[in-house]
């Protein structure tokens, strides 16, 4: 019976201190998370490309043009035969995702990205529950050591207690 509830109790605390945040991790407010790698992939009807301007339009266009010309047809291949497109391809997408991150839509759409409740930040937050954590940690183990009588010393005395009575056993 000892050894059982031993057993359940550590395999819980082994769970417990193993527990990861659920929720993402502050991103770099320059390029939301919603941002393409690639902007020449997408569908013009795309809501991010929209919110481009008129001329990142056209010049995207014409860049997805020269990459399907360079992959013989082929727009989602990757353009590595032909470094000076790639560096086209990769300047524009620098700068796509630049003008996006500071379009009122991607501003509107996550306005403190930093957040991760209404008071708190992703790393306030994670602080708390990792003291709330080592806290209830500590809180069991004390609890455990009473229950099986070893968080304190014993009442009985190391020495034999002598008969002082002079009455004969």
């Amino acid at each position: 019976m000892k050894s059982t509830c031993l057993t359940i109790c550590l395999s819980t605390l082994a769970l417990a201190a193993c527990a990861v945040p659920t929720h993402e991790q502050p991103r770099d407010i320059s390029a939301p998370a919603d941002c393409p790698k690639d902007w020449t992939t997408l569908s013009s009807l795309d809501d991010r490309v929209k919110q481009l301007s008129p001329s990142l339009r056209e010049e995207r266009i014409a860049l997805r043009d020269e990459r399907r010309i360079a992959n013989d047809g082929n727009v989602e291949k990757e353009v590595d035969r032909n470094p000076e497109l790639k560096a086209k391809i990769d300047d524009f997408n620098r700068r796509a995702t630049q003008e996006y991150a500071t379009s009122a839509y991607a501003i509107l759409k996550d306005p403190s990205p930093e957040m991760y409740s209404i008071s708190q930040t992703h790393d306030a937050a994670d602080r708390n529950i990792d003291i709330g954590l080592n806290q209830n940690m500590r809180i069991l183990t004390d609890d455990w050591n009473r229950f099986w009588l070893w968080g304190f010393p014993s009442m009985l005395s190391p020495t034999p207690i002598m008969d002082t009575s002079g009455q004969p056993r």
